[in-house]
């Protein structure tokens, strides 16, 4: 009677992911060598496929970096607690909550540049602290 490996990998599928794990390595080091970014682009195609534009979109929605494809949000209270919700609310008194866009952080202006002190301040400088 052949003796059956009993367990939770086989031989086989431990083959597949090594296989699959070393197919990542390549795509990684091709990615390095040739300085194109492998994944972006495969990930970039999913995008573009017709669920994946519409997973993109639903995410981004939710991010809230695209505007809502529904209508504007409003805030109202509901059963006593603070909704905010995208259709007209069922009790009185729903505000239209207007969002702006910001630029985010904005990098400080560099410093001017700091002059350099004559070379005669400087030893007279030198002098007097030394004394």
């Amino acid at each position: 009677m052949p003796y059956r490996q009993r367990g939770a990998l086989s031989l086989t599928w431990v083959a597949i992911v090594s296989a699959a794990f070393a197919a990542l390595a390549m795509a990684a080091l091709y990615s390095m060598r040739y300085e194109r970014n492998v994944f972006m682009e495969v990930w970039n195609k999913a995008l573009k496929s017709g669920a994946g534009a519409a997973v993109a979109h639903t995410s981004q929605e939710a991010l809230g970096k695209v505007a809502p494809s529904a209508a504007p949000l409003r805030s109202c209270v509901v059963n006593g607690k603070h909704v905010i919700s995208n259709v007209d609310c069922p009790e009185r008194g729903s505000k239209i909550i207007h969002i702006h866009d910001s630029r985010g952080i904005e990098m400080p202006k560099a410093a001017p540049p700091v002059e350099p002190t004559p070379a005669g301040a400087q030893e007279k400088m030198i002098e007097q602290a030394t004394r």
